[in-house]
């Protein structure tokens, strides 16, 4: 009983904080522990409130590896590599007045993490291949399975980055140690 209360009422801080705040908001926990249906449930709210105008951008940043990474975060303009036959507006752009949910993000490459940074920080970014800035505005929600602070001190993460995502935390338990969710969630997935 104790943990399903406190479960609930991190789910009504979460929901608090998604009607009131655009700062970004960081999920952690293990694989499996609902982050990315809780994303989709604080955009749908946001939406509902009508504190967001555009899309819910999904990004699992453990498939963005190598060169790719930075053109489908950042997009790209034509001719800025060998291969870019036409402009790629990126993912960042898709998610402007909207919600980007940057799942895994403790996988990002330190280029990507350091343009994440920038344009959170600033409302810009540079596509790969453009001298001309991009404004953007949308609400960043991450997910982690990994622990950040961790990853900082072994230089894997930029501490910077993680002060700028850890305004709001929270951490989800995963559903072993939520066992009255295992039924509803087998009837939603059958």
């Amino acid at each position: 009983e104790t943990k399903n209360a406190a479960f609930n009422t991190m789910i009504n801080e979460i929901e608090l904080v998604a009607s009131s705040s655009t700062a970004p908001i960081l999920l952690a926990g293990p694989t499996g522990a609902g982050k990315i249906r809780l994303a989709r449930l604080v955009y749908r709210l946001k939406r509902h409130r009508r504190l967001v105008q555009g899309d819910l951008v999904e990004v699992n940043c453990a498939t963005l590896r190598g060169d790719g990474a930075m053109s489908a975060l950042f997009g790209h303009t034509r001719g800025a590599f060998t291969g870019a036959v036409n402009a790629r507006e990126g993912l960042l752009r898709r998610a402007h007045e909207g919600v980007l949910f940057l799942d895994e993000i403790g996988e990002l490459g330190a280029d990507e993490q350091a343009m994440l940074l920038r344009a959170l920080e600033r409302g810009t970014f540079l596509p790969v291949g453009s001298d001309r800035e991009v404004q953007v505005s949308f609400q960043l929600i991450a997910g982690t399975n990994r622990d950040l602070w961790a990853d900082v001190a072994d230089g894997r993460f930029r501490e910077d980055l993680l002060a700028r995502i850890d305004l709001w935390s929270f951490v989800l338990p995963g559903l072993a140690q939520r066992p009255e969710d295992i039924e509803p969630n087998l009837a939603h997935e059958l």
